[in-house]
């Protein structure tokens, strides 16, 4: 029987394939960073929207810029277009929702003043994470720049009839990815599968995509009774700590953090204005590390409805903003009956060596506990 999932683990292995291909056929290819930036704007600009990744964990070209608190994905990407392992790309997408992505703009752009290297033109989305009127006017005025600024980078003028389209397009695209997560809620698509799509969506055809995703969704797999976790914190790019909880005899059924279900979210109304329609969604409806107020209950609910036992938190050594958020997510998760466990100071891939036996402690306490 064929791998479903083979489509995402290729796309993965080689990020930059669908995107390179689009570029030789005539088209253009704009980068971005975070799920926070409006891919339907990208799309309807007449680009392929690219979610930029970490490669290589050195970065030797980007210690001589970058000082060692970044976010290691964002660190990354910097070594990435330094190297020119984006040479292709006509653009990138940063909004100012990360603290790493925002100043990563500002280093682009001295590196393209300095003429240090030759790296494609930063764009700043400088959306605001504040739940004020005044913000969302504020962050209309920016993605309003926005589209400018691609329509000038792709030669394209973005239509209401486009960006319309592409809104529908994503609409499509999220009914489908939250019938993924239902299959995972209900046991039968792992963690490791589910952190393949999330992590595979930027790096393919939006038809392509969607085609993998409707083959998974027709052949689910079997039924897992294994104790069901959640994992928050840091964005996970790849699935190295999913694999060690797997292995472990749990089982990931929910993933509190960019790479998962927070970057569905709800539907977007296109009508009447589809610009500020978009603009609503990723204001109000996305979250970040900078979103405020933040409240520990979203966790606690989205535990929930996974039917999680337990969290485990996973934090960069680099993070500076979620572990703020950990001390009173903790506690409003035990005082549900949720157990915890948390990481912090770790790499960007997960060391199984290092987390192997106190995942198998944590795990082992909760299967002690349903069988008692």
């Amino acid at each position: 029987m064929a791998d479903v999932f083979a489509p995402f683990v290729a796309a993965l292995e080689d990020r930059e394939a669908a995107a390179r291909a689009h570029k030789a056929q005539g088209g253009k290819v704009v980068g971005y960073l975070t799920n926070t930036s409006p891919t339907e704007l990208i799309a309807a600009a007449g680009a392929f929207p690219l979610q930029l990744a970490a490669g290589a964990e050195a970065t030797p070209l980007g210690d001589r810029y970058m000082e060692d608190l970044f976010d290691p994905i964002v660190r990354a990407v910097f070594e990435g277009l330094l190297a020119g392992r984006y040479d292709f790309v006509d653009a990138v997408v940063l909004p100012r929702t990360s603290d790493s992505v925002q100043r990563l703009y500002y280093y682009l752009c001295e590196i393209r003043r300095m003429g240090e290297a030759s790296v494609p033109e930063p764009l700043l989305f400088d959306l605001l994470h504040t739940p004020w009127y005044s913000s969302a006017e504020y962050s209309f005025s920016r993605i309003t720049e926005l589209k400018a600024a691609l329509e000038r980078a792709t030669g394209t003028a973005v239509t209401d009839a486009a960006l319309t389209t592409e809104i529908i397009a994503a609409n499509t695209r999220r009914a489908a990815m939250r019938g993924l997560v239902a299959l995972r809620r209900a046991g039968r698509v792992s963690g490791v599968q589910a952190n393949q799509v999330f992590a595979a969506k930027g790096a393919m055809a939006g038809a392509d995509f969607d085609a993998a995703l409707a083959a998974v969704l027709a052949a689910p797999g079997p039924v897992s009774e294994a104790p069901r976790l959640v994992i928050a914190g840091s964005p996970l790019d790849t699935p190295a700590l999913h694999a060690l909880v797997e292995a472990a005899a749990g089982r990931v059924v929910g993933d509190f953090h960019e790479f998962g279900e927070p970057m569905i979210g709800p539907d977007v109304e296109a009508a009447p204005d589809p610009l500020r329609a978009l603009l609503a969604h990723y204001h109000r409806d996305v979250a970040s590390s900078r979103t405020f107020p933040q409240s520990p209950r979203s966790l606690v609910d989205f535990a929930r409805a996974c039917g999680a036992a337990g969290v485990i938190f996973n934090f960069y050594a680099e993070e500076e903003a979620l572990t703020w958020e950990y001390p009173a997510q903790r506690r409003a998760l035990e005082a549900e009956g949720i157990a915890t466990l948390c990481f912090e100071g770790q790499p960007h891939r997960a060391d199984g060596a290092a987390l192997a036996a106190p995942l198998a402690d944590f795990i082992g306490k909760l299967m002690a506990k349903v069988a008692a």
